[in-house]
């Protein structure tokens, strides 16, 4: 793929896991950015094109900016959450979907909304409970199930914690774009969000042979003994 041409070296291959930034990268990313700092992260090499025939330069460079993007934006509010409150993104998440349905829930339907198996959320209900921030309820309708709903300590964090979040959320966005470019953003996320969901319904495409270049080869035998 050739040399990574971007402010944050990369190693390997793949352009969706570049290293984390260096000390004093993130140091800069602290600061508010300048309009000199347009540079995305991740650049693939040169010979790209040649090496994934029929690949796009420019399509895996969006496409691997866009993940990146999202798991930096992401590491902000998890390493918040976790700082000041000791929770997961799951815990907070969970926090937030039952109260923000304004009522107790079943584990399933937090399952649904999160997003995995209700062996997963069992877990996590288990670690909150101890925690005094859920508790399980009896079903009104069915002995055989329960209800999680959240506890006063809970609602204390929810309250706290979300509204330092969204300012955070305007903060991140502001520094970056402008109110327009802000609408022009979000109209480009939602037609690569329906792109991407027509294509989970897609068999996977059929790719030219990748043209990979021979390493050099390694005298092995140059200092050994005879």
């Amino acid at each position: 793929m050739g040399r990574a041409r971007s402010a944050y070296p990369r190693t390997g291959r793949c352009p969706l896991n570049p290293p984390k930034p260096t000390k004093a990268a993130s140091t800069a990313g602290s600061r508010r950015p300048s309009k000199r700092t347009t540079e995305p992260l991740i650049r693939v090499g040169d010979d790209f094109e040649h090496e994934y025939p029929g690949a796009s330069a420019l399509a895996t460079e969006c496409y691997a900016n866009v993940y990146r993007a999202a798991d930096l934006l992401m590491g902000l509010h998890n390493r918040q959450t976790a700082d000041a409150y000791q929770l997961s993104p799951s815990g907070r998440q969970i926090l937030a979907v039952v109260e923000g349905a304004g009522e107790p829930l079943e584990p399933s339907v937090i399952a649904d909304r999160l997003l995995i198996t209700t062996g997963s959320v069992t877990s996590l209900l288990d670690n909150l409970e101890k925690r005094g921030l859920i508790r399980r309820l009896p079903h009104p309708q069915d002995r055989r199930k329960l209800l999680v709903d959240i506890t006063p300590a809970a609602q204390t964090i929810v309250d706290e914690l979300l509204p330092s979040l969204h300012t955070r959320e305007r903060d991140v966005m502001s520094a970056a774009l402008s109110t327009n470019e802000q609408r022009a953003l979000l109209h480009l996320i939602a037609k690569l969000q329906h792109a991407a969901l027509e294509a989970q319904s897609m068999p996977a495409p059929n790719a030219d042979a990748r043209q990979r270049a021979s390493r050099p080869t390694r005298d092995t035998t140059k200092g050994s003994r005879e």
